[in-house]
């Protein structure tokens, strides 16, 4: 079988669908600031960057973590994938709401890296991620390096996005 199923139904899986819920409930009612076009893909990188982490440094021959509680790959593991979203949504929707620039800017960068930080340690006391060999502390570069990235789509696909505009007015 590909998926399995978890052999108890217990607080990672209810964490995973909480966290799936929330992420709905933010894409059906905040405000929409981002531009329709560049939310799905937001959306998409934020769900890639898991994807990637997981499926290099959480099997063979590093295995540095499980995803739930299990070190087979269940059902709940592709659910997980839903709880992502909202990470990278939120990141960019209060980096455009506030505008900051220079030092505030990195303050708002090592802000959410530690809030990612401190959320995947509550992850961990969850069982939501099972460690074999990764410590907390090497979340901190990774997450400033998704971070960076995120802002680095974002701030192109805005300027893409407002020079498209503009050309088809014109």
């Amino acid at each position: 079988m590909l998926l399995y199923f978890p052999e108890k139904f217990d607080i990672n899986e209810w964490t995973i669908l909480i966290t799936v819920v929330f992420n709905i409930g933010i894409f059906l009612f905040m405000r929409k600031r981002i531009p329709k076009e560049i939310t799905p893909l937001i959306v998409l990188l934020s769900i890639s960057f898991p994807q990637v982490m997981d499926h290099s440094m959480g099997v063979k021959p590093f295995n540095y973590y499980d995803l739930t509680d299990s070190n087979k790959y269940e059902l709940f593991d592709v659910i997980l994938y839903g709880a992502y979203p909202a990470f990278g949504y939120l990141f960019v929707y209060f980096l455009d709401y506030l505008n900051l620039k220079g030092k505030k800017l990195v303050l708002y960068f090592l802000s959410w890296a530690l809030f990612s930080v401190v959320f995947e340690l509550l992850l961990v006391k969850l069982h939501v991620y099972v460690y074999n060999g990764w410590k907390i502390y090497y979340s901190l570069p990774v997450y400033l390096v998704v971070l960076s990235l995120t802002f680095l789509l974002y701030k192109f696909l805005i300027y893409y996005n407002k020079h498209e505009h503009t050309n088809v007015v014109k």
